[in-house]
């Protein structure tokens, strides 16, 4: 598959559940969603990555009569984690994370394990995790989160330094609050550049939806993402 090709299939995979989000959102909002990480290995197997993202919006609608074109910073994670490999193919992480946005910071404990499948055309990746968010005044939010994530090489069955490769997942989060629960589904589609085995790049859209349990508050959001990983 050609790169191009690759990217109209990213495209198309993105407007096609933005398509199917409209026909039932009251709110919906588009940006800018840059990230990147370090990752570093210690001993005895273990290892340490510090990652920063962060959400920029352009667009914002609320409703049919309060549509908003107008640049906003929305939040900025500060994120570390310590992880451990258990096996060629499982690791477990801890992470703590540090949010500034409008209103309020928050800070996020986080427990995950990772499971790693190897086929002989692609990766498949799984991500299962658990957070706790603190508040000032606020209960703390709870979320249980699973993530199957696919990477595919588009030249060749391995993926070598210089190549190419298309990266999909799906990520379902339920949430609880204060005796109420939510649930949130994140779809991302994004074009990768494998550098080499320390760098990587990659480009693509990140589309979100949540308030399914919500009456009347159904939301979704698209990000145009980006993002590089550094490993040393």
């Amino acid at each position: 598959m050609q790169p191009i090709k690759a990217l109209y299939f990213i495209l198309f995979v993105c407007c096609l559940y933005n398509t199917t989000g409209n026909a039932q959102n009251t709110r919906q909002s588009i940006g800018f969603f840059p990230e990147a990480s370090l990752s570093y290995k210690l001993n005895n197997g273990y290892s340490i990555t510090h990652k920063i993202e962060s959400q920029h919006g352009v667009f914002d609608k609320t409703s049919q009569l309060n549509e908003e074109l107008a640049y906003k910073h929305v939040l900025t994670d500060l994120q570390s984690f310590i992880g451990k490999k258990i096996s060629p193919f499982v690791k477990i992480d801890l992470g703590y994370q540090y949010r500034l946005e409008k209103g309020e910071n928050t800070h996020r404990t986080i427990q995950q394990v990772s499971i790693l499948q190897r086929e002989s055309r692609f990766r498949l990746g799984h991500r299962i995790r658990i957070d706790q968010t603190f508040f000032k005044e606020a209960k703390t939010l709870w979320r249980a989160r699973y993530r199957a994530k696919i990477q595919i090489p588009l030249q060749g069955f391995e993926l070598d330094a210089g190549e190419k490769y298309i990266s999909l997942s799906n990520e379902l989060i339920y949430m609880y609050q204060d005796r109420e629960d939510d649930l949130e589904n994140r779809l991302a589609a994004s074009l990768g550049f494998y550098i080499n085995d320390k760098n990587k790049l990659e480009i693509g859209f990140d589309y979100r939806t949540d308030d399914y349990l919500v009456e009347d508050r159904f939301r979704h959001r698209l990000w145009f993402k980006i993002g590089y990983y550094k490993s040393i």
